[in-house]
């Protein structure tokens, strides 16, 4: 896909999303000749390796739908060339009716033979399969750069990214001045307020909370809600202590804020772990009345008062 048009799809993300999420529903609708429905992730990403500017969309697609009888339809995606040529037009359309396309240039590149639209679906998830599942949506949702592949020469003011070795390309690694990669890196900065992942269909929050309510997608292997778990912040009684994962996210915030971690001992650099939490205000005072008698902080240098 040329420059210019991988810059409009970048401002027309969720438009473009749509006609992906349309495209995919009309293939179906028309297959099966008869309406259904279906769920399509798409995450849309601009760099491809060594962070080259290349705007692409990412799909996780359910190649499944359900018809309004309930009944549930396989219909694999086999014409891919055809998706392509649909994807192409509607592009197009949409750049020309928003003014960002002139319409003589538009049907130039409807003439091209190869316009850099192209739609691939050799990648397969087995719904058994959670583990791929993971893997791919990690993919699509990866950052343009990783730490680990970066070195930076500070005597020359290089940065050295590394790769595995690309075909295409002839190469696993591109040397970079500080300045150059900091602008090929920002190049990748989202537009503001733009979402780069989006949901339709069965995967979208709405038809999955209306569905979890009703139970209609229940026989498919959706789940009804959970049931609602009594609330306990009144009772002191059943209150516990948080959970190690609440833990963790305390003491990254405390760390990120005050550049300290709270869960390493000062004296002797080791990882402490969280005993119990407490509230009562004597057992509070008992213990700050200790930590005075033994001068510990902060009474080696002030006086706290507990009330």
């Amino acid at each position: 896909m040329t420059e210019n048009l991988g810059c409009l799809l970048r401002i027309q993300l969720e438009d473009i999303s749509r006609i992906i999420f349309s495209i995919i529903h009309d293939y179906y609708t028309e297959t099966v000749k008869t309406t259904v429905k279906t769920g399509v992730v798409v995450s849309y990403q601009s760099f491809g390796d060594l962070m080259r500017w290349n705007p692409h969309f990412h799909c996780i697609v359910l190649e499944e739908g359900i018809d309004e009888a309930g009944s549930l339809h396989h219909i694999p995606i086999k014409n891919t060339a055809r998706i392509t040529g649909v994807f192409r037009n509607r592009v197009i359309k949409l750049f020309v009716d928003r003014g960002l396309l002139d319409r003589s240039f538009a049907l130039k590149i409807l003439s091209w033979q190869h316009s850099g639209f192209s739609v691939d679906n050799s990648v397969p998830i087995p719904a058994s399969s959670r583990k791929a599942r993971v893997n791919l949506s990690q993919y699509i949702i990866r950052n343009p750069i990783s730490l680990q592949k970066i070195l930076y020469a500070r005597s020359n003011g290089t940065v050295i990214y590394t790769m595995k070795y690309n075909e295409y390309w002839k190469e696993n690694m591109n040397l970079f001045k500080a300045n150059d990669f900091i602008a090929e890196l920002t190049q990748h900065i989202p537009p503001k307020h733009k979402h780069l992942i989006c949901y339709y269909g069965l995967y979208s929050s709405r038809t999955k909370g209306k569905a979890a309510k009703d139970g209609t997608l229940t026989k498919f292997g959706c789940n009804a809600a959970p049931k609602k778990k009594p609330d306990h912040a009144s009772d002191p009684e059943m209150e516990t202590v948080s959970s190690k994962a609440s833990r963790k996210s305390w003491a990254r915030l405390i760390q990120k804020v005050y550049e300290v971690d709270p869960l390493i001992c000062e004296k002797c650099g080791h990882e402490m772990r969280v005993m119990a939490v407490i509230t009562e205000p004597h057992e509070v005072r008992k213990i700050l009345e200790c930590l005075k008698r033994n001068h510990a902080p902060p009474f080696d240098k002030v006086v706290a008062k507990v009330s």
